[in-house]
């Protein structure tokens, strides 16, 4: 008991610690499934949104959460667009659904461009410019300061053993 309410304060220090001090931030943790390690990388959009990048041995998960609810009949269906300063606009589909108790989360497994972020946010310079798409075309737009990035990346790629050419 006490080793899970130690857990949920440090998942709940990342959270505050990282929108207090706006950024990237990585942590680590060992993997219990696989020896190895499982690591999240997160990235302030705003005070109430984040871009979260999640591994472990046999997963890399991507997601733009925001504080609410997903609401009755909302869209399950969305695309994420990610760009990079002057880069490749990436594209995803994404699933709408509840992350935890205060959460959304529009998340994917797309792994290859997952990884191609990851190496241009490696390399950023300015600016993260985020775009979601519902499938019945609502819309919703924001960026994100890429201050630290390139180190949340490298401590991140390196937790998981990740290839980013």
């Amino acid at each position: 008991m006490k080793k899970s309410i130690t857990v949920a304060g440090g998942v709940l220090a990342l959270i505050v610690s990282s929108v207090a001090c706006a950024g990237w931030q990585t942590t680590t943790k060992d993997d219990i499934f696989s020896g190895g390690k499982s690591a999240s990388m997160l990235g302030e959009v705003s005070s109430s949104q984040a871009i979260i990048f999640d591994c472990a041995a046999d997963s890399l998960q991507l997601a733009l959460v925001e504080k609410g609810k997903v609401g009755e009949g909302a869209s399950e269906l969305w695309s994420m667009l990610a760009k990079v300063d002057g880069g490749k606009i990436h594209r995803f589909e994404t699933l709408q659904s509840q992350r935890n108790d205060k959460f959304i989360e529009f998340g994917t497994g797309e792994t290859e461009e997952i990884l191609s972020l990851l190496k241009d946010l490696r390399n950023a310079k300015s600016t993260l410019l985020l775009g979601l798409q519902a499938k019945n075309g609502g819309k919703w737009s924001g960026s994100a300061n890429v201050n630290g990035s390139t180190k949340a990346v490298n401590d991140f790629v390196q937790a998981c053993n990740l290839k980013v050419e």
